[in-house]
């Protein structure tokens, strides 16, 4: 019949179409192929940065969270086992300002006459005076006519007279760098305990008149700590009148403790304030500014434990090990340390193979400041971590919480040279009244001792 196929030809067109549709998915499999390639190396690499930012969170998150917080990991209430209670030691018969005894002549139930005394049992109650009295000085100076002068002479014994007290100061310096109470909150306090009312500007104009009497302090504070032997140093950001500023800490190991307010956080600020001292040894948490000042340098072993833990658990078990053996080492003689066990112990754990995929950038970190890590081994007295520094830049962390830094210049010049002089004064006086140890100071300084 005419216009109709063979079977065979039919056959045949249904066989060439059926290759070309292979042809044609065999085509698009190759190209699926290469996609899903390309989309398991960019989930490869997503995964990479997640691992990544995961272990940058977690590192910010020991800084503002306390740690195993989010794990309900809990110390044990109450004291350790085996350890002594605890109770209110007596206070001295000589503080003693009141005395009360209770003695009976006759039974309280049946009115007859007791006996002498058997025994005795002693309380005592501590308390303080809720509100104190205000005390205010009258000063009368009388001025007298000289005719051989020719003037108007008044007498040469008249002491220094501020219309606000000493004892004022001291107490806004206290509650200000010790409470670290704002400045509307010492204007209340002044009034409800002590019933003085005093402006907020009185205030202000007493901080900077404590920065004045504190002047040669802080001078000689600055002085002795481009001159000390070992510096712990560290930075945090400060707000001042809306602007990110730093602020900067040095201590020593004996406590002198300086604070410095600065817009810039590079070299310049630490290198004018420690000065070009070559024999010293500067203790910090691995920022690079530090590295490039003279001296010798000391790594801090907490923030690599740190880095490490949140990068490779492993390699922060080897690293905890090996900073317990230097604990002990530094408990030696300079003489029977030995450096060369350290240094081989730390080529090891940089050559090693750790599982997690970010121990390279821990290991990185070791070999690029792997001196660094070991100086304190060769020096007395330095210690191989920055939490020295990093206590001294806790309360004012706190403070800049709660005030918000400072509002002028004149302010952080002032908030320098307090906190400055009265962090030295507490840590070179640790078991003393902070308060009378203040106030003896402003007492010297307001005579002009």
């Amino acid at each position: 019949m005419r216009g109709q196929l063979s079977i065979e030809i039919r056959q045949k067109t249904v066989i060439t179409r059926l290759k070309n549709s292979v042809f044609k998915l065999s085509q698009k499999i190759k190209e699926l192929g290469i996609a899903l390639k390309a989309k398991d190396k960019l989930i490869t690499e997503l995964e990479a940065k997640l691992i990544n930012k995961e272990s940058q969170r977690q590192e910010l998150l020991t800084y503002l969270y306390k740690p195993n917080k989010e794990l309900g990991v809990r110390k044990p209430r109450g004291k350790k086992p085996g350890s002594l209670g605890y109770h209110r030691p007596n206070p001295p018969e000589s503080s003693v300002t009141e005395e009360h005894s209770y003695l009976l002549k006759r039974c309280p139930m049946c009115q007859k006459s007791v006996g002498d005394v058997v025994d005795t049992v002693t309380k005592y109650e501590e308390d303080i005076t809720l509100v104190p009295q205000v005390t205010i000085k009258k000063f009368v100076i009388a001025r007298h006519w000289c005719a051989h002068c020719e003037t108007y002479v008044k007498s040469n014994k008249i002491p220094q007279i501020s219309r606000i007290g000493k004892n004022v100061l001291a107490y806004i310096l206290y509650a200000r760098y010790r409470l670290h109470l704002p400045i509307s909150k010492i204007q209340e306090s002044l009034r409800d305990l002590h019933s003085f009312k005093i402006s907020e500007g009185e205030i202000v104009a007493k901080l900077k008149e404590a920065e004045q009497f504190f002047g040669q302090d802080y001078a000689s504070i600055c002085e002795l700590i481009k001159d000390a032997k070992c510096v712990y140093a560290d930075e945090t950001g400060w707000r001042m009148d809306g602007e990110n500023w730093y602020l900067w800490v040095f201590v020593t190991s004996d406590g002198k403790t300086r604070f410095v307010i600065e817009e810039s956080r590079g070299k310049g600020v630490a290198e004018d304030k420690l000065g070009s001292k070559q024999d010293r040894i500067i203790i910090s948490d691995g920022y690079a500014v530090y590295n490039n000042l003279s001296g010798f340098h000391q790594q801090c072993w907490v923030h690599l434990l740190r880095a490490a833990k949140l990068r490779s658990p492993t390699l922060y078990t080897d690293l905890a090990v090996l900073y317990q053996k230097l604990l002990l080492e530094l408990e030696k003689d300079i003489i029977q340390r030995d450096k060369a066990y350290f240094e081989k112990a730390l080529e090891n754990l940089i050559k090693k193979k750790y599982p997690e995929p970010l121990a390279p950038k821990a290991q990185a970190r070791i070999q690029r400041q792997f001196r660094e890590f070991l100086t304190c081994l060769d020096f007395e007295g330095v210690k191989p971590e920055n939490n020295t520094a990093e206590r001294a830049l806790r309360p004012q962390v706190i403070m800049r919480k709660i005030f918000g830094g400072s509002r002028s210049l004149a302010g952080a010049r002032a908030h320098e040279v307090n906190s400055s002089v009265l962090t030295t004064l507490k840590n070179q006086n640790p078991d003393q009244n902070f308060v009378q140890v203040l106030a003896k100071l402003i007492k010297k300084r307001h005579s002009g001792l």
